[in-house]
């Protein structure tokens, strides 16, 4: 499977751009696009991961050169950055969400969208104001669905976005407030930050204890990625009790 690998939308400053390192890699989303056909992709391939050798920095992992955070708190942090614009990450979802369910012991996660222009930015910020009203856990899968799946979405306007909503029982005039607001642009903002700041430049991708940066590799079932988690936390575990 090919990841989604995206041009940022512009060039230079840093809080309008992601990481436009590697533009050879990538291809730039067309604002007008509808979110289906946001990014090309193949998707994850369906074998299940064999056992292998502990995963290896450089080929499984990147380390970041400097630590990221995206929330204060206890415990390890793990961060999925995504977007419902990405078929990638619509079929990695249900296994995330299975691994997310059944958290290990002192890991805390945290979903953060990718803003990388266009229906990129239209679900960022669908996915903070959804975030306002406290109704995410009730409409993440099913807006990948009706993106890629059931076609009921298939542009990224306001009005498209809130009438989505508002068919999976989100009260529509207060979508639409929440979606429009200057608190879900300051954290659209925020999202588009912290991706330079982990060089994010693909969905989906996963950081790890702010160090360890970790993306699908081509043909791998989504259990392969997040045994490559799984070995992550273990390792800052190790790392912690040694302090």
């Amino acid at each position: 499977m090919k990841h989604a690998v995206i041009e940022q939308a512009t060039n230079g400053e840093a809080g309008n751009s992601a990481n436009k390192t590697a533009s050879s890699r990538r291809t730039r989303p067309r604002g007008a696009l509808a979110w289906v056909m946001a990014v090309a992709l193949i998707a994850f391939g369906t074998v299940a991961p064999a056992r292998q050798a502990a995963p290896v920095a450089g080929t499984d992992y990147a380390v970041l050169a400097k630590p990221v955070q995206a929330s204060p708190g206890p415990g390890i942090e793990v961060v999925q950055v995504f977007s419902y614009a990405c078929g990638a990450c619509a079929k990695f979802d249900p296994a995330m969400e299975a691994w997310r369910r059944k958290l290990p012991r002192g890991v805390r996660f945290q979903y953060v969208p990718a803003v990388f222009g266009g229906a990129f930015d239209a679900g960022a910020k669908a996915y903070y104001a959804a975030a306002q009203l406290g109704v995410v856990d009730k409409t993440h899968a099913a807006i990948y669905r009706a993106v890629h799946v059931e076609q009921t979405l298939t542009g990224d306007s306001p009005d498209q976005i809130s009438d989505a909503y508002a068919r999976l029982g989100v009260d529509r005039a207060r979508f639409a407030n929440a979606y429009a607001n200057k608190k879900t642009d300051e954290r659209v903002q925020w999202a588009r930050s912290y991706a330079i700041a982990a060089k994010v430049d693909s969905t989906p991708t996963i950081i790890v204890a702010g160090k360890y940066k970790v993306a699908p590799k081509p043909g791998a079932a989504p259990e392969a990625l997040l045994a490559t988690v799984d070995y992550l936390i273990g390792v800052e575990r190790a790392a912690r009790a040694k302090r």
